[in-house]
């Protein structure tokens, strides 16, 4: 594994600790192979905490500063936050190693809509394996690409209770 820049100045950040959570998550969120390693590229320049699978063979993360950041104390590095971070994205990797879900090729573009209900299905899963996560964020989040209804707190709830779902369930909802 590798954390890019080993060495941060703009933020309080170790690789070290980085590589710690990476590591745990690796170990929490099933359906990833055994001794999964990962290129980390984090722009400590950008405080915006957007993240993404880069690629997967060899894996590699692209992350912004902002996805670790101790949201009490800035620029100070929060393990809460890059269990977020982390898990998310290692969700979104076991299911693109997963040949029962279907995921759309790497390097094909997702409808905003697709990416907000893929992550609440992520998220429902990594709140489901321990890691404390901010559900009304995310229900806020979903409403905001799919509506103010019923209808789409429905299917909210069904991507966040899920463990099996596929990528046609996903897009079936969006």
């Amino acid at each position: 594994m590798s954390v890019s820049p080993e060495t941060f100045t703009l933020v309080e950040y170790e690789a070290g600790q980085i590589q710690a959570v990476f590591d745990d998550m690796v170990t929490r969120v099933p359906g990833l192979p055994e001794g999964l390693t990962a290129e980390i590229q984090i722009d400590e320049e950008l405080s915006t905490a957007r993240v993404a699978v880069q690629s997967i063979e060899p894996l590699v993360l692209a992350m912004e500063s902002g996805a670790f950041e101790n949201t009490k104390q800035p620029r100070t590095f929060g393990v809460e936050a890059s269990e977020n971070a982390f898990g998310r994205l290692l969700f979104e990797v076991a299911d693109r190693l997963s040949d029962d879900f279907g995921a759309p090729a790497i390097d094909d573009p997702l409808e905003f809509t697709e990416r907000i209900a893929w992550d609440a299905y992520c998220f429902g899963r990594l709140s489901r394996i321990g890691v404390r996560v901010f559900k009304p964020k995310h229900v806020y989040n979903f409403r905001n690409r799919h509506g103010f209804s019923d209808a789409a707190d429905a299917a909210f709830e069904k991507l966040w209770s899920a463990d099996n779902l596929t990528w046609s369930d996903i897009q079936a909802v969006c």
